[in-house]
């Protein structure tokens, strides 16, 4: 009993940190960091580029929509939330903004100034 008693008051037979681990502060201090730039942040670009993409209509933009249909913009209401998309012949469609997916006009145009851009490059290497 009172070897027992020795170790415990020499510290050697349990082995733990007492009652403040630095670990645990690591782990309290890392893993909200850890979350911020692996979900919060990416997920506020995102929707960074997408009320960029909606404020962003114009007439005469080629769209796709969540639904997965083509049209093109025919009128971009300032007002209030609403475009109205040309399907086909005839055919018009007047939907809130947040339904449009991609605008593939700015597409083609990134797209384009990016091919220029790398042929320019790649002249000017020659």
């Amino acid at each position: 009993m009172l070897q027992l008693g020795n170790l415990w008051a020499q510290g050697g037979g349990g082995g733990t940190a007492g009652p403040f681990d630095p670990s645990i502060l690591v782990l309290l201090v890392g893993v909200p960091f850890l979350m911020y730039f692996l979900l919060i942040r990416p997920q506020r670009k995102m929707e960074r580029e997408r009320l960029a993409l909606l404020s962003s209509l114009k007439k005469n933009d080629k769209i796709l929509t969540n639904s997965g249909m083509y049209g093109t913009v025919v009128e971009v209401s300032d007002k209030e939330d609403e475009v109205t998309i040309k399907i086909a012949d005839n055919v018009r469609v007047k939907m809130i903004k947040s339904s449009i997916a991609r605008n593939l006009s700015n597409e083609e145009e990134a797209a384009k100034a990016a091919k220029a851009k790398k042929e320019g490059g790649a002249e000017t290497a020659k």
